[in-house]
This record gives structure tokens, sequence and C-alpha cells, in this order.
């Protein structure tokens, strides 16, 4: 105990170094830690981010294009579909449940999706509080557009025409918030959803003032085509629909079918290179933190040596030596685990708060027990080393040549 007493005495004599070598300790932590986090909860939140959308159905075009507009939310719609047509094409025992989707409006940059009810059968959402629409314009919103526009049961807001902010406002037609979804980790977070007649009401209303002010408007096909919708989005009850589903639709002259999953993985495909690329510097950065951590403890503890080698000269022997080498690499080493610890929390918090607002993702890190296990078993070894070396030259430095120094 005695020896474990002097290791932190020597600590607290040259705190400052001692905490530089926590800190490049903690760093070199956290980049492992956050690197394994990543590598696991980045995709299986991206996996979520579609929900449980297996199908869109829209215009004809591109099948991408539909899976980023009316799916993931990205991009902006091409076109307007009969949302009859849509939802017979989609009408198959094997589909659990479809929903149409109008696209048009937003509020301060957050997109108003007009749907039905049965949208939440799709993406199997649940409401957290208040309850569904019951007439035009009554909203409810997602769980990420809630929280970041402060908006809460009974409020009411004004939509804009367009998908960003910036747009002409409809003054005239304010919502009421009559419901606020769970998290569900998909995109639907990030959507105001309210009845699919109220959007087609919306517009037609402002086609009129339009063209009674104007003579004109750029609300004509939406006029024209009373049961116009974007998509349609649809649940699978069977995986077998997958294989003759889309193409069927696709067979069709009016209507184009895009599939989420297979969609994102052709696009991942694409960025396959970079994707690699971005991994190979992430693991180089963590071989470089693990480095720079493993190196600093070592120059710490190569400053001990003639510490530890004048103990003795009084008359310590070289186990107790070795103790207080140890001891002191153990309680920097094991510092810096914690302080990492703590880093990678705080860092996954705010990450997972960044990234659920900017993309929806919903990011739950998890850690497995063999991970902690292999990092503390990394720690341990960095320790040992960082101490071993200093103990043997000072057990095997002469007393002579110490005496005459």
């Amino acid at each position: 105990m005695r020896m474990i007493a002097l290791a932190f005495a020597y600590l607290r004599r040259r705190w400052g170094q001692a905490l530089l070598s926590v800190l490049v300790g903690a760093l070199g932590v956290t980049a492992v830690a956050t690197c394994m986090i990543g590598f696991d909860s980045v995709p299986e939140a991206a996996e979520r981010a579609w929900g449980g959308v297996d199908l869109v159905v829209g215009p004809k075009g591109s099948a991408l294009d539909l899976v980023l507009c009316c799916v993931l939310h990205v991009s902006a719609p091409r076109g307007l579909v009969s949302q009859k047509a849509a939802l017979a094409a989609v009408s198959n025992p094997m589909v659990r449940a479809s929903a149409p989707i109008a696209l048009g409006d937003n509020y301060q940059g957050w997109r108003i999706m007009g749907t039905t009810p049965a949208i939440l059968d799709v993406y199997r959402a649940k409401l957290a509080e208040g309850e569904m629409w019951t007439d035009k314009l009554q909203a409810v919103v997602g769980a990420g557009a809630a929280r970041a526009l402060k908006l809460d049961i009974g409020d009411s807001f004004v939509g804009s025409h367009g998908l960003s902010a910036g747009g002409d406002v409809h003054a005239q037609f304010p919502y009421k918030v009559v419901g606020i979804l769970q998290p569900t980790g998909s995109a639907l977070d990030r959507l105001i959803l309210t009845d699919i007649e109220t959007v087609r009401y919306i517009h037609i209303e402002q086609a009129k003032i339009e063209i009674a002010e104007h003579g004109s408007t750029d609300e004509e096909n939406v006029a024209n085509l009373p049961d116009a919708a974007t998509a349609v989005v649809a649940a699978y009850r069977s995986p077998i629909a997958a294989a003759f589903l889309p193409r069927q639709i696709d067979a069709t002259d009016i209507l184009s079918a895009g599939s989420p999953s297979l969609e994102i993985a052709r696009l991942v495909g694409y960025a396959r290179p970079a994707i690699t690329a971005a991994t190979g510097l992430g693991l180089l950065l963590v071989v470089i933190a693990a480095a720079s951590a493993a190196t600093g403890l070592t120059s710490v503890m190569n400053a001990r040596t003639r510490d530890l080698s004048l103990l003795r000269v009084l008359g310590a022997g070289r186990i107790e030596i070795t103790v207080v080498a140890f001891a002191e690499a153990g309680i920097i080493a094991f510092a810096a685990l914690a302080a990492g610890a703590v880093l990678v929390a705080g860092l996954a918090a705010w990450g997972g708060h960044l990234l659920a607002e900017r993309t929806g993702l919903l990011l739950t890190p998890h850690v497995s027990l063999a991970q902690v296990g292999a990092l503390i078993a990394g720690t341990v070894c960095v320790a040992f080393l960082a101490g071993l070396f200093p103990a043997i030259r000072a057990s095997r430095s002469p007393i002579e040549e110490l005496l005459q120094s």
C-alpha cells in the first residue's frame, strides 16, 4: 500500500504532465469507442429511416426519385398521380397496409404531408398524446418536428407554399395540432401530418384566390385532378410481393414503383468507394489516437525511471519498484478510460440528438460486453507495457552509477 501511495504522490507532484497523459488517453479511448458504436448503430438507424414502407407508387419516372421524395423526404416531388389508380395498383392480399400522401406545403421548412390514418399502419407508428384528425385543418405532428417547432396539443400554426421555408403563407388556413406521434426513427418523425383532403382543399381554394386576383394560378393540376396525390406508400404482408408487384406496376402506362430497400442499396453501391475511404480514414484516426495515448503514457513513465532507480538506493526491492511503476501507469490508464467513457456518453447523446434533428435518424447507441472487454483489455495492455520498461530499467540500473550521479 505504501508503494501505491507513493505512485499517487508522484502523480500529484507532476499533475500537469499526468493530466495531459490522461487527456490524450481519453481521446484515444473516445475514438476507439465511437467507431465501435458508429459501425453498428448508424447502419441500424439508416435501416429504420424508411420505417415500414416496402413500396412507393407514383407517376412515371425514376424509382430512386420516388424513394428520396416520398419515403426519405429529402427531395422534391416531380408530379401528381391519381390516388384511385395508385391505390388500385397496390390492392393485393400480400399488401398489409397502404396510404396516399400529398406534398406541397411546409411550416418553417418542415414538410406538411396530407395522408390518411392508414399511414400509421404503414409505419407501425403510434400516438404519444392526443388523437388523429377528425376534420379539415387538423394536424398530427411527428416527434422530431414537434420537439424542434415546440408544438403541443392545441397549438395553431400556418403553413407556407412549397417544401422549403420562405414560400407564400396560407394565412387563411391555420392548422390546429390535435396529436403528437411517438418517435419511430423514420422520416415520419420529421413530418407534419394532416388529412389529405385538407391539402386538396387549401390548394383548390388558393387556386381560386389566385385566379380572382391575377387571372392565373400554378395550382391547375390540383384543380383538374380531384383525387390528386404525390404517391401511395405501402407495406407488404408477405415479402413474396416484392418479386412481382413492382414489375406489375411498372408495366402500366402512368405509374412507377420504387422499393426503398432496393433503391437505397443501389445508392449505397454507387457511394461505396467514398464509404470505404471514409471507413479507412476513421480506422487510421483510431490507430493514431491509440498510438498517441500509448506513446504519451510511455513517455511519462520513462521520465520516472530515475525516480524509481533512486528508490533502490533507499532500499526498495525490485518487486516494490515494479509495483510503483505499474500502479502509476494503471492509475493514468484507468483515469483515461473513465474520462473517455464520459466523453463517449456525451458525444453519443449530442450526436444522436443532432442526427435526429438533421436527418430524422434515431440513433440507439449500444456496446456489447465483448466490445467493452476488448476496450478494457487494450487499456490494460497499454498500461502494462508503459509500466514494464521503466520498471525493468530502474531495477537494472547499477546503484554505483546512481550514487555517482
